[in-house]
């Protein structure tokens, strides 16, 4: 549930003089339904629940109002995740709700503390503003009508467990500072054709480089009509398109969800205004922003799809199909060279970062190493000067065997020291051999 937090008036917030924010009256929850997939309900299994279907369950008034003393004293986390006494997550404990925890007929309302000042920056900034209640529940699928609004079931039993700070709830704005909605219910309420459209261009863009010349990434529609979260998507293009990949090629497909759900929010969080009117010109920008981080044969591919003109390896003879239906507009395209690009800079930054560590890392080994493309090159390399045979041994392992080295050489020179302290002692003895039965007067 999602409730914004009282934020708006200076009589309910004010702070105390080592900076941390009291609210005195919050809404926290709210008596609505509120849309679910058939996983996120309490024993789906058990009620034979569709786990991909959406529900609509009712959190009812007089439900709320029998749970209103389970939601005081409850810990405030900056994200969700379950606690108890025994797994309390304190590294997440940015607050707590009061003792005073009312119900008026439509809202769940406490008083608040927020102790983190950066959860305080995020609220003040409107950044993490709502409030989204986590509790315990069962589930009675008995459909009904709650103020003109159908529902498949209602929640029974409610127990409070924590409240999350969170950048979108699932109850709506009026419970700032509550439940979060899940990434695909979120893609689903804002502007969900601008969503379909950008994931299919980010698809296309990334599997048409990947496939042979005689193949085609058809049927992308397909994938997203089935519906689903990123990672079902990139697993479904996977099984899709695998067996009509280029040599040496493959589709990642935890990488292909990535991609998917930073385009999809990208997207969804644009306004109107922001949006370009025309649709001239694709070709030129998405080329201008690829150049140098893909082949040219791969960019002619990207071209091509776009552009809807054929690559150059392409027979010219042959007309290009007709467009699909919802063919990937400029916006959409715009959205998914931000995501690619800033994936690809935040990549460069992370290889370069390792490549750095790895030159530090190996150091005692090997010394200084000269300039590589990789971490997986330098630690190799190490391996190789030391005389580790690394021939089978897959690159993600080679950072464990340097440390090991490392360990072993430390080793022997702790080894080698003892050795020379005892030869010292024995050296001293054999020179002195009534030094040890001299005795204090």
């Amino acid at each position: 549930m999602n409730h914004g937090l009282a934020l708006d008036r200076a009589s309910v917030r004010s702070y105390d003089r080592d900076g941390r924010l009291h609210v005195t009256e919050s809404p926290i929850s709210k008596a609505t339904v509120s849309s679910y997939y058939g996983r996120e309900i309490p024993n789906w299994q058990g009620l034979r629940l569709d786990p991909n279907r959406i529900y609509k369950l009712l959190r009812a008034p007089d439900e709320l109002e029998k749970g209103v003393a389970t939601f005081n004293n409850l810990p405030l986390l900056k994200k969700h995740i379950p606690v108890t006494a025994a797994k309390p997550s304190t590294e997440l404990i940015v607050g707590t709700t009061g003792s005073d925890s009312m119900f008026d007929g439509t809202y769940l309302k406490n008083s608040l503390a927020i102790w983190d000042a950066e959860s305080i920056a995020g609220i003040e900034s409107d950044e993490q503003k709502e409030l989204s209640a986590a509790y315990h529940y069962v589930a009675d699928m008995t459909p009904g009508m709650y103020d003109g609004i159908h529902h498949d079931g209602v929640m029974r039993d409610i127990v409070g467990n924590h409240v999350a700070l969170v950048e979108e709830g699932r109850v709506g704005a009026d419970v700032v500072v509550c439940d979060s909605l899940p990434l695909e219910l979120k893609h689903m309420k804002l502007n969900k054709k601008m969503v379909a459209v950008a994931v299919r261009a980010a698809l296309g863009a990334y599997l048409q480089p990947k496939l042979a010349q005689d193949a085609a990434p058809k049927e992308i529609a397909s994938l997203l009509k089935a519906g689903g979260s990123a990672k079902s998507i990139a697993e479904a293009a996977k099984n899709k398109f695998g067996t009509l990949l280029a040599q040496d090629m493959e589709i990642d497909s935890a990488e292909l969800a990535s991609i998917i759900e930073a385009v999809a929010d990208d997207a969804e969080t644009q306004e109107p205004a922001e949006l370009p009117a025309q649709d001239d010109d694709i070709c030129a920008q998405v080329l201008e922003l690829l150049a140098g981080k893909l082949p040219e044969e791969d960019l002619a591919k990207i071209r091509a799809l776009i552009s809807g003109t054929p690559a150059q390896d392409d027979d010219p003879d042959n007309k290009p199909e007709p467009k699909e239906e919802d063919s990937v507009s400029k916006p959409a395209m715009d959205a998914a060279i931000r995501a690619a690009t800033r994936k690809a800079e935040k990549d460069t930054v992370n290889r370069i970062n390792a490549i750095r560590i790895a030159e530090a890392e190996v150091k005692p080994l090997i010394g200084d190493v000269v300039a590589m493309d990789s971490a997986d090159e330098i630690y190799k390399v190490a391996l190789d000067e030391v005389g580790v045979d690394t021939t089978g041994v897959h690159p993600s392992a080679y950072r464990s065997l340097v440390k090991m080295q490392i360990g072993i050489a430390e080793s022997a020179k702790l080894k080698a020291h003892l050795a020379m302290d005892s030869a010292a002692i024995d050296s001293f003895e054999k020179r002195f051999p009534t030094a040890s039965k001299l005795v204090r007067i």
